[in-house]
């Protein structure tokens, strides 16, 4: 045999094994940007109180919690079709959500105590797990993606139709936000009410108005993610605090103040968790996430898009 005959017969049987290779690594981005726009689209939530309402509500990731239990009641349960569960999920958000800024969020305010806010976000979002754990225990529960279960190959990886909406959700959803929030009256209006309230309340803008809109805004996104993340994530209580204590994390390093740093967040912390899973084990995830959150914190202590001056307590 002739060297380039034994050199293409040795480039045939490598190309399939490389292209083997390529296409594992390629799932496993899959895998992580979709788990990550999970992470983002909680640390959404959080910028949404955060921008317009100078607030920090830790009991959102409750809130997305208890959208997934209601999508699972009313499509498995009840056997509704999956957008009644987006409608009233995002209608049933928005008034709790609201009414945890009313009579949780807006009496501690009047003290301006920031330590006890952040105490009552904690205990609205303890109050909110006893709900479902009392309602539908502890056994997780999940429902089909209403979009198929059929994956698909792209860019040479495996990848779950419902992983591509949420990477596309989370996208649609920080881009539309940060333009919501620069050339809307009302964003522009809640943006100079979180930096200045003295100074918004001489012009004669309500911010209490506004504070409450914002936590109905966070609330009713919550609520529409049900039908969406629940294939992803499924249902069950135990995930209440990994989407908050993640979710935080994208955050951080994505930027307190920051939609597209939500989203840049969220899909950088799914794939380091997706990378060191696979390679590293699955105990070293949590470690290596709060190295990173500490590296850019120490390096920008708003995060890597975060807005200086911004007030939340």
């Amino acid at each position: 045999m002739s060297c380039a005959t034994y050199g293409a017969a040795t480039s045939a049987v490598r190309r399939p094994r490389n292209r083997r290779t390529a296409g594992a690594l390629m799932t496993i981005v899959w895998a992580g940007l979709s788990l990550g726009a999970v992470y983002a689209l909680i640390a959404i939530g959080y910028n949404i109180t955060m921008t317009f309402g100078g607030v920090f509500n830790l009991a959102h990731g409750a809130f997305v919690v208890l959208s997934a239990f209601f999508s699972w009641f009313v499509i498995a349960d009840q056997g509704w079709p999956w957008w009644t569960a987006a409608l009233l999920g995002a209608a049933g958000g928005a008034l709790l959500a609201g009414i945890e800024e009313l009579v949780a969020v807006r009496p501690v305010l009047r003290r301006e105590n920031g330590h006890a806010l952040l105490v009552t976000t904690v205990g609205a979002f303890v109050v909110i797990e006893g709900i479902l754990m009392a309602t539908w225990g502890e056994e997780p529960k999940s429902i089909p993606f209403f979009g198929g279960q059929e994956a698909l190959t792209l860019l040479g990886g495996r990848v779950a139709r419902v992983d591509l909406w949420l990477i596309a959700v989370a996208v649609a959803a920080g881009v539309g936000l940060h333009l919501f929030s620069r050339r809307s009256l009302w964003g522009l209006a809640a943006r100079g009410a979180t930096t200045d309230p003295d100074a918004a309340k001489l012009r004669g803008v309500n911010v209490a108005a506004l504070r409450t809109g914002a936590f109905a805004l966070a609330g009713a996104l919550a609520g529409l993610l049900g039908p969406l993340v629940t294939p992803k994530t499924g249902a069950s209580v135990g995930i209440a605090i990994t989407l908050t204590v993640f979710g935080f994390v994208a955050l951080a390093v994505g930027g307190f103040g920051s939609f597209p740093g939500s989203i840049v967040g969220g899909l950088v912390i799914g794939l380091v968790q997706s990378y060191s899973s696979r390679y590293l084990g699955v105990e070293y995830p949590p470690l290596l996430l709060f190295v990173l959150l500490l590296a850019v914190l120490v390096a920008r202590p708003t995060g890597l898009f975060g807005r200086r001056g911004l007030r939340a307590v």
